[in-house]
């Protein structure tokens, strides 16, 4: 369950947020709980009491700026910070305070879907025990997913290709494993293959290169959910 709150000091837009916020994480079948505040000094005491995972953020709020308020919420918590403003211009003096995204009011429609679907993202990385099991021939193997470059269909075995150490030759299926890192870094490339978007260089006709100019084949009919998940993993690192 992800803990979210709303601080903004319109009820049109704290209602706004709520129900579209809901719909989204209904529809990823993601459970979120979501509570409203109109006082930055009210989300500050719910905050201080039991820290939220997700917070959407005024900036231009009565008593207590949005940014005093992210100042207390960076101190105390590392909670993902979504600014909501109407001030444009102050997106780069948001910058110091770290917050995951950006979003302008006139444009929430067109905004607000990108950004909660990479909430999701990386709240499931950060719930994600950083090991993951991989059944071997010698028992089992507890890897950082952030070590595995990408997942290979080898003979009758999975090859587990890794940034350090040796290739794992693992039991199970290559569809189990896209199911279980769909909502992470990792893109079905190939009907073989299942590789870590961070290692991606460059999308080429029929191949994705890799930092380490390893080539893996790129089906046409995987072309375009290729690049689109490629595209979101830079957008989110920018």
């Amino acid at each position: 369950m992800i803990r979210a709150a709303i601080c903004d000091d319109e009820p049109t837009i704290l209602d706004y947020l709520h129900e579209h916020i809901s719909l989204e994480f209904k529809h990823q079948y993601a459970d979120i709980h979501i509570d409203k505040y109109t006082s930055g000094k009210d989300f500050l005491n719910a905050h201080k009491g039991e820290p939220f995972d997700v917070v959407f953020l005024d900036i231009d709020m009565p008593e207590i700026s949005g940014f005093e308020i992210a100042g207390h919420i960076n101190d105390i918590s590392d909670a993902l910070i979504v600014f909501v403003t109407l001030h444009d211009e102050l997106v780069y003096s948001s910058l110091k305070f770290r917050p995951f995204r950006f979003i302008r009011k006139a444009y929430l429609d067109n905004e607000l879907p990108e950004t909660l679907e990479s909430i999701i993202t990386e709240t499931a990385k950060r719930n994600l025990d950083s090991k993951f099991v991989f059944q071997t021939k010698s028992g089992e193997a507890f890897v950082d997913l952030n070590n595995v470059i990408y997942i290979e269909i080898y003979g009758h075995w999975l090859r587990v290709c890794l940034k350090d150490g040796e290739p794992l030759e693992c039991y199970g299926s290559l569809t189990s494993f896209e199911r279980e890192l769909e909502k992470l870094d990792f893109v079905r490339t190939h009907k073989s293959f299942l590789v870590n978007c961070k290692y991606i260089f460059s999308i080429e006709k029929n191949q994705v290169v890799l930092d380490n100019k390893t080539t893996i084949p790129l089906s046409r009919y995987k072309v375009d959910a290729v690049k689109t998940k490629f595209k979101k993993i830079i957008r989110s690192t920018l």
